[in-house]
C-alpha cells in the first residue's frame, strides 16, 4: 500500500493490501465522491480554511478528474486502497500541493457514508423511474387487452371469470406501493454526514450545513458517532429492492405459467425468448426465469446487511467496508431486471381465445351460482351449501353446471329457475364484480386511468 504508511516501520503485506482494499466496489462511486470533494471544497472556501485560489485549483483538478472518470480514463488502484486515495493521489498529480488540502476536516468515515448516500440516492432515482416504465407497460398492455377474461386462480386452482386488465392492474398496484418505499426512503438516506469526522465531530469551523445544501440533501446529521456508523439507508434501500425483486419474481412466475402450451395465455416474440442447444424445437421465457432467479442473490445481499450490522460496537468498524459491494450489485441487478420485465411486458401476445375458453369452465361460475340465490333471498350459508351439493352432484354425475337440467338444481335449491343459465358467460360473470376495486370493466376502466395519472 502506498499511502497513509508514516507512522509503520514496514509496508503493509500485499496479500493484507488486496485484502482490505476496497478499489474493485469502488469504481462504482467515484462520481458520488468526487461530487461529494467538490462540495467539501465550496465548504472549505466558506469557512476560510481554504483560499478562493486553492478553492478553484482544487475543484479545477476535481473536475478534470471526474471528466477521466466518465471517459472511463480514471480506474482505481488497489494500491491506494480506496476511492478516496485514489482520487487524493490522482489530484495531487494534477494540480500539486494543494491536493494535501483536500482532506482537511474530513475523514473517510464521513466520506465513505456520503459517498454511499449520494450513490443511493442516484440509483433510487432511477429505480423510480424505471418501475414507472413497467407501470406504463403494465397499463398499456392492458388496456390494449381490455375485453380479455381469463379465469382468475387461487392456489394455482380455477376460481372466478375476471379481466385479464384486473390481473395487470393488480401488478400496477404492487409495483406502486415500491415506488412510494424508495420515495420515502429518500428522507431518511437525503442526510449528509460530512463534517462528523472519523467519529467525535471536528475543531475547525466547519460549515457541515453548506455542504449539505451544495449537494441538496435535505437535513445534516445530529450526532457525529451515529453518523459514521449508520448504514440503516442501504439496508432500507435493500429492503426496498428486495421486496420490489419479490413482486417482479411474482410476476415472471405467473408469465412463465401462462406461456407454457398448457395454459397458452400468453406468446412472448423471438427476441425475449432463447432455444436448447439439443431441442431445437425450445422456445424458453429465459429471461422471466432470470428474473425469478436473480431475487434469492438480491434478497441474500440484505441479510448480508443485516448481519454485518448486527454485531458491531458503536462507532466506526470496518466491517461496514462490506456494506457497499452488495448494495452496489443489487442496484445494478434489480434496475436490469425491470428494464427486461418492461420489455416481456410490452412485447408479450396476450392469445384471447385461450384465456376466454380457460374462462368458460362451467365450476368457474359456481360463486355466481350462489350470488343468484342470495338475491333471490337464500342465506348465504345456505346458498353456498346448495351450490356446493349441486357441484359434487354433477360431478358424480359425470356432468358440468351449464348442462344440468333444471330439475336437478332444483333438487338442491327450489329457488332455481330457467334463469340460472344466463350466469354461465364469463364476460358478463367478470363486469357483474362492479364493487369497488372488482373486476368489473368499468371499475378496471377507470383504475387504469387513475392509475396513468
Amino acid at each position: 500500500m502506498k499511502v497513509l504508511r508514516k507512522a509503520f516501520k514496514q509496508q503493509l503485506s500485499d496479500v493484507v493490501t488486496e485484502f482490505v482494499a476496497s478499489a474493485k466496489a469502488d469504481q462504482a462511486i467515484v462520481e458520488a465522491d468526487i461530487n461529494g470533494s467538490l462540495a467539501h471544497v465550496e465548504m472549505l472556501k466558506k469557512s476560510g480554511l481554504v483560499t478562493p485560489a486553492q478553492a478553484d485549483n482544487l475543484k479545477k483538478g476535481l473536475t478534470t478528474l471526474k471528466e477521466r472518470y466518465e471517459k472511463g480514463e480514471f480506474i482505481l488502484e488497489s494500491q491506494y486502497e480506496d476511492v478516496h486515495m485514489n482520487v487524493e493521489s490522482k489530484l495531487a498529480e494534477l494540480i500539486g500541493a494543494d491536493a494535501k488540502l483536500l482532506h482537511t476536516a474530513r475523514s473517510r468515515n464521513d466520506q465513505v457514508a456520503l459517498d454511499m448516500r449520494l450513490f443511493i440516492l442516484d440509483k433510487t432515482a432511477e429505480i423510480e423511474e424505471l418501475i414507472a416504465d413497467l407501470q406504463t407497460a403494465l397499463i398499456d398492455t392492458a388496456e390494449a387487452n381490455i375485453d380479455v377474461v381469463m379465469p382468475g386462480y387461487t392456489h394455482l386452482q380455477r376460481a372466478q371469470p375476471l379481466l385479464f386488465a384486473h390481473v395487470m392492474h393488480s401488478y400496477v398496484e404492487m409495483f406502486g406501493r415500491d415506488k412510494s418505499r424508495f420515495s420515502d426512503s429518500t428522507k431518511r438516506t437525503g442526510v449528509s454526514p460530512l463534517g462528523a469526522g472519523a467519529l467525535v465531530g471536528s475543531g475547525l469551523p466547519i460549515m457541515p450545513e453548506v455542504t449539505a445544501a451544495a449537494l441538496e440533501l435535505q437535513n445534516v446529521f445530529g450526532n457525529s458517532v451515529d453518523a459514521v456508523s449508520d448504514r440503516d439507508f442501504i439496508a432500507e434501500f435493500l429492503f426496498d429492492a428486495s421486496l420490489t425483486s419479490v413482486h417482479l419474481s411474482q410476476l415472471a412466475e405467473t408469465l412463465v405459467i401462462w406461456c407454457t402450451k398448457e395454459f397458452g395465455f400468453i406468446q412472448f416474440p423471438d427476441d425475449l425468448t432463447t432455444t436448447s442447444s439439443l431441442m431445437p424445437q425450445k422456445k424458453n421465457p429465459d429471461p422471466m426465469e432470470l428474473v425469478r432467479g436473480k431475487t434469492g442473490a438480491i434478497v441474500g445481499e440484505l441479510v448480508n446487511v443485516l448481519i454485518t450490522l448486527k454485531g458491531l460496537p458503536v462507532g466506526y468498524n470496518r466491517d461496514l467496508q462490506e456494506t457497499k459491494p452488495g448494495a452496489i450489485r443489487v442496484a445494478d441487478e434489480l434496475s436490469a431486471c425491470l428494464k427486461v420485465m418492461t420489455l416481456a411486458i410490452k412485447g408479450m401476445l396476450v392469445v384471447g381465445e385461450k384465456t376466454h375458453q380457460a374462462a368458460s369452465d362451467p365450476e368457474l361460475f359456481a360463486t355466481d351460482l350462489v350470488e343468484y340465490l342470495v338475491v333471490k333471498g337464500v342465506a348465504f350459508r345456505a346458498a353456498h351449501d346448495a351450490v356446493a351439493s349441486v357441484v359434487q352432484y354433477a360431478r358424480d354425475n359425470k356432468n358440468d353446471l351449464k348442462s344440468l337440467p333444471i330439475a336437478d338444481y332444483k333438487k338442491h335449491a327450489p329457488e332455481f329457475d330457467e334463469s340460472v343459465y344466463t350466469v354461465f358467460n364469463s364476460i358478463n360473470s367478470a363486469n357483474s364484480k362492479t364493487s369497488k376495486g372488482g373486476t368489473g370493466s368499468e371499475r378496471v376502466r377507470a383504475a387504469l386511468r387513475a392509475a396513468r395519472c
